[in-house]
C-alpha cells in the first residue's frame, strides 16, 4: 500500500490559511481581498494584526492596469495557489506560502498565449497608515496603526509599525520588508492624505487607481523619491503613506515571465533583513512544501479504511502547526507552544484552558517541545499566588489576564508516559505545588476538598444554567461561588499526579501527603457531588452542601479518573446516552436538552451569542465526553463500547461540512440538532480540544502506560485496516497494524521493527518496552 501524500490529501478549493510555525499567521478570519494578488488582508504577529501587507498591480504596455480575475484556487496547508485571467490572451497563476522565517511569499507565473510578446510592468505596493497616536480603533483594546521610518535597503522597502492600546499607549513595536527576487527598475515611497471614506469606513482598499503612482508611473517606471512626511504639520495623523516597488517583465509568444515578491514581518528590522533575504535565496514555495512534509513527517503516521477519521487525523496535525508559535525564547514565551486559534483577538494567545488539553495531541509530536510549552510557559508567568493567568500577553508593558481551571496533573502523567523525561518532572513539580496551594487557600476555604468556580469566564463555559443555580445573576460577569465538578476533578487529578511525581523525586512524604488530599477529594465528590436519586455528579454550593439540578456535559468528569465506578453507571446510561438530554445526532451538546435555557442556535435569553454553552456542541467539551465514554467502556462497562464507537465517529464526523469529505473543520462549537457551523463567529481551525490521541489510543488502541508498558486495545470500529507507524514513545519507534483479512490478517506490534506481539483478532496486547 502507497504512502499517504498528506499535503495532496488536505487539498481542497474552500481555504486560505497559512502558517509557517515561527511567529506569524495569515488566516483572516473575513477576507476581503483574498482573491487579489498578494496578500492585503491582514496577518498576525503574534495577538497583533498586522495589515495590509502587500499587493501586485500588473500593467500593460499603456501603464493600463490588467483586471485581474481569479477563476481557480487550489489551498495545501504549504501553498495556495490561484489562477486569474487577466485577459488579452494573458493568464497569471499565483503561488502564495508564509516561509517557515515568517516571510508571506507572492510567486507570480505569467503567462503569454498569444503569438505577439508582451512588456508588462508589475507594481508591488503597500498603503500604511501613518500618525502620531492611533487614529482608528479596530474591534478589540489593541490596535496597529501606525507606519514609521521607511527605509529602503539593496532593493527592499522596510517599515516600522506600532501597536498601540485603546488609550495610546504603545505596546509593540514590529517591522516588515518588502522586496523581490530581481532588482526593481524604480521604487516610490510617497504620502497621501487620507480619504475621508477611508476615515468613515475604516477599509484600506487595494485598489491601484486610488494611489498616487496611477498617475505617475510611465513606461520608465515610477518616479523614483523618497517623501514619507509632508504637509502642514497640524494634519498628521491623517495620512497613508505608499511604498512601491517596479519591475519590468518581458512575457515572449507562447512564454511565461515569473516574479517572487516576499514581505517579511520580524521585531526588528534586522530580523525583518535576514528573513527576507533568506526566503528569496531559495526557492521559497519548494522551502514551504518542505517545512510541511517535515513536519508531517515527524508525527506519527496513520491510515485507516475509514477516510473521515484518517482526513480528520491530518487535518488536526494541519490546526495544530497552523497555529503553532515559536519566538526563540522572546515575548514572554521561553518555550514554543499552540496558540489556541486563527483570530485576531483573544484567540491568538497561549490560554491555559486550551494548553492543558493540546498537550494530550502535542505529546507525540517528536521531541514533544510544544507539549512541554504548554505547561513551561505558564510556569514562566506564573503569579505570586500560584496561579496560572488565563492567557499570556506577550507586551512586557501588559500584565497577563484572566484565569482558567485546567487538569495539569494528568497532561503532566501522560506526557511523562511517552518521554520519560525526569528533569521535566523535576522542572514542574514546585510550581504545580504552589498552583495546589492556591486552590487550597483560595478555592476551598471551608476545607471541603471540593473547589470554588466564581465567575462564569473561568471555565472557559459563558451562558449555562449551572452558574444561575449560584448566582441568578451570574451572566451579568458578576463573582459567585460553586463548587465545581471541573475544578474539583481537575484538582483531584493534580493531587494524584503531586504524589506520583513527589515519589519519583524521592520526597515520600511528600507523595504520602498528596496521595491523602487526593483520597479526601475523591471521598468529597462520591459523598457531595454525587445525586444517587438523579443518578449524576453536580455542582454544590459551599456551606450549605445544595446539590445542583443542572446537567451539563462537565457532570460526567469523574468518569475521567478513577472516581467514578460501576455503581455510578447510570450516568452514561441515563443521561449520557438519553437522546432527549446529550445523545443527539451531532453530539453533544454542552447543556442538556431538557435544561430551561437550553438553545442549540447559541441564544441565551433571546439573545444570540458568540460563546453560548446552554447547548452548542462543543469540540472541548466533546473531547472530554468521548474520553469518559471511551474509559468507562473499557475500565468499567465493555458493552459501553460500541457506543464509544458511535460517539467519536459521529463527533468527528460533524466536523465534515454537510458531510463532506473534502471540507474538515475545527470551530469552537457545532449545533447539536442539525451539525451547522458557526459561521459567523470566523474561527475555523480553532484549537481547544484533543483528537489525534483519541484516535491513537481508542481507533488503533496504543495506550502506554508508566514505565513503558504498553497496552494495545483498540475499540471495536469494524475497520478492514489501520496502521500506526512512527509513534515515539521512549526513545524508540511503535508501530501497529490491523488487518481484518488476507495474509497480514490480525492485529500487530512493532517496536524499532521488530514484531513483538501478535494475535488474529482485534484484542487486547500487553508488552513491556
Amino acid at each position: 500500500m502507497s504512502r499517504l501524500d498528506v499535503l495532496k490529501l488536505l487539498e481542497r478549493d474552500d481555504k486560505i490559511a497559512l502558517g509557517g510555525g515561527k511567529m506569524v499567521i495569515w488566516a483572516p478570519e473575513f477576507p476581503l481581498f483574498a482573491d487579489h494578488l498578494g496578500f492585503w488582508d491582514h496577518a498576525c504577529f503574534l495577538e497583533y494584526p498586522v495589515e495590509p501587507i502587500f499587493t501586485i498591480t500588473l500593467l500593460d504596455e499603456g501603464q493600463r492596469e490588467l483586471p485581474v480575475k481569479m477563476v481557480s484556487r487550489r489551498w495545501t496547508p504549504a501553498v495556495l495557489t490561484q489562477t486569474y485571467d487577466l485577459g488579452q490572451g494573458l493568464t497569471v497563476i499565483e503561488e502564495k506560502c508564509l516561509h517557515p522565517e515568517d516571510v508571506l511569499i507572492s510567486r507570480l507565473t505569467i503567462s503569454n498565449h498569444t503569438d505577439e510578446p508582451r512588456r508588462l510592468q508589475a507594481v508591488a505596493w503597500t498603503a500604511q497608515m501613518a500618525s502620531e497616536v492611533p487614529q482608528m480603533a479596530g474591534t478589540s483594546s489593541d490596535v496597529i496603526a501606525v507606519a514609521h521610518e521607511p527605509q529602503m535597503r539593496a532593493g527592499t522597502i522596510a517599515w516600522r509599525k506600532e501597536v498601540y492600546d485603546a488609550q495610546g499607549e504603545r505596546l509593540e513595536v514590529i517591522w516588515m520588508r518588502i522586496g523581490a527576487d530581481q532588482a526593481p527598475q524604480s521604487w516610490s515611497v510617497t504620502v497621501s492624505e487620507v480619504p475621508a471614506e477611508l476615515i468613515t469606513r475604516g477599509v484600506n482598499y487595494p485598489y491601484w487607481r486610488l494611489t498616487p503612482m496611477y498617475e505617475r508611473i510611465t513606461v520608465q517606471g515610477l518616479p523614483i523619491e523618497f517623501k514619507p512626511t509632508g504637509g502642514p504639520q497640524n494634519l498628521r495623523g491623517r495620512e497613508l503613506i505608499f511604498l512601491a516597488q517596479e519591475f519590468p517583465l518581458e512575457v515572449r509568444a507562447g512564454g511565461e515571465a515569473m516574479l517572487t515578491v516576499g514581505c517579511a514581518i520580524a521585531p526588528s528590522a534586522s530580523e525583518a533583513s535576514f528573513a527576507l533575504e533568506a526566503a528569496l535565496s531559495d526557492d521559497p514555495i519548494e522551502v514551504s512544501r518542505v517545512n510541511w512534509e517535515e513536519f508531517f513527517a515527524s508525527v506519527p503516521y496513520f491510515t485507516c479504511s475509514d477516510p473521515y477519521l484518517e482526513k480528520y487525523y491530518w487535518y488536526r496535525w494541519f490546526g495544530l502547526r497552523l497555529n503553532a508559535i515559536d519566538t526563540g525564547g522572546a515575548f514572554k514565551l521561553p518555550y514554543p507552544c499552540v496558540y489556541e486559534g486563527i483570530n485576531k483577538g483573544w484567540f491568538r494567545h497561549q490560554i491555559t484552558y486550551s494548553s492543558q488539553v493540546l498537550a494530550y495531541d502535542l505529546r507525540w509530536w517528536a521531541g514533544a517541545d510544544h507539549a512541554k510549552g504548554a505547561l513551561l510557559n505558564f510556569i514562566a508567568n506564573q503569579r505570586e499566588d500560584g496561579s496560572f493567568p488565563g492567557g499570556i500577553i506577550t507586551s512586557a508593558r501588559l500584565e497577563n489576564r484572566g484565569f482558567y481551571h485546567g487538569n495539569w496533573g494528568w497532561m503532566v502523567r501522560q506526557l511523562h508516559r511517552l518521554t520519560g523525561d525526569e528533569e521535566f518532572i523535576a522542572e514542574v513539580y514546585e510550581p504545580l505545588v504552589h498552583y495546589v496551594e492556591y486552590f487550597q487557600r483560595e478555592r476551598d476555604r471551608e476545607g471541603s476538598h471540593l473547589y470554588d468556580v466564581i465567575d462564569q469566564s473561568e471555565t472557559g463555559q459563558e451562558y449555562m444554567s449551572r452558574y444561575l443555580f449560584a448566582d441568578p445573576e451570574a451572566d451579568h460577569w458578576g463573582r459567585f461561588r460553586l463548587k465545581g465538578v471541573d475544578a474539583t476533578v481537575y484538582i483531584y487529578e493534580l493531587y494524584r499526579n503531586l504524589a506520583w511525581m513527589a515519589k519519583r523525586l524521592g520526597r515520600l512524604e511528600e507523595a504520602i501527603h498528596w496521595a491523602e488530599e487526593a483520597q479526601l477529594t475523591k471521598e468529597a465528590v462520591l459523598s457531595q457531588m454525587w445525586d444517587s436519586k438523579m443518578e449524576m455528579f453536580v455542582d454544590v454550593l459551599p456551606f450549605t452542601g445544595q446539590r445542583s439540578s443542572v446537567k451539563a456535559v462537565t457532570c460526567f468528569y469523574p468518569f475521567l479518573t478513577d472516581i467514578a465506578g460501576p455503581e455510578h453507571l447510570g450516568a452514561i446510561h441515563k443521561h449520557m446516552l438519553n437522546p432527549r438530554e446529550f445523545w443527539t445526532e451531532y453530539p453533544m451538546p454542552s447543556s442538556s436538552l431538557d435544561d430551561p435555557q437550553f438553545s442549540a442556535e447559541g441564544e441565551w435569553k433571546g439573545r444570540r451569542h458568540n460563546c453560548p454553552w446552554n447547548g452548542r456542541s462543543w469540540l472541548m467539551t466533546n473531547s472530554h465526553a468521548m474520553e469518559a465514554l471511551a474509559r468507562a467502556a473499557q475500565r468499567l462497562d465493555p458493552d459501553l463500547k460500541g457506543q464509544a464507537v458511535e460517539l467519536i465517529n459521529r463527533c468527528i464526523r460533524m466536523l465534515f461540512l454537510d458531510g463532506d469529505l473534502a471540507r474538515p473543520t475545527s470551530y469552537e462549537y457545532y449545533n447539536p440538532l442539525n451539525g451547522k457551523a458557526p459561521f459567523f463567529r470566523g474561527t475555523d481551525d480553532y484549537m481547544h480540544s484533543w483528537i489525534v490521541d483519541l484516535i491513537i489510543r481508542y481507533v488503533v488502541g496504543l495506550q502506554v502506560e508508566d514505565e513503558g508498558r504498553i497496552m494495545i486495545d483498540p475499540l471495536p470500529f469494524n475497520l478492514d485496516h489501520f496502521t500506526l507507524e512512527n509513534a515515539q514513545v521512549r526513545g524508540k519507534r511503535v508501530k501497529i497494524t490491523w488487518c481484518s483479512e488476507g495474509p497480514q490478517a490480525g492485529l500487530r506490534a512493532y517496536v524499532d521493527g521488530q514484531l513483538v506481539a501478535h494475535s488474529t483478532a482485534l484484542e487486547r496486547l500487553e508488552f513491556q518496552l
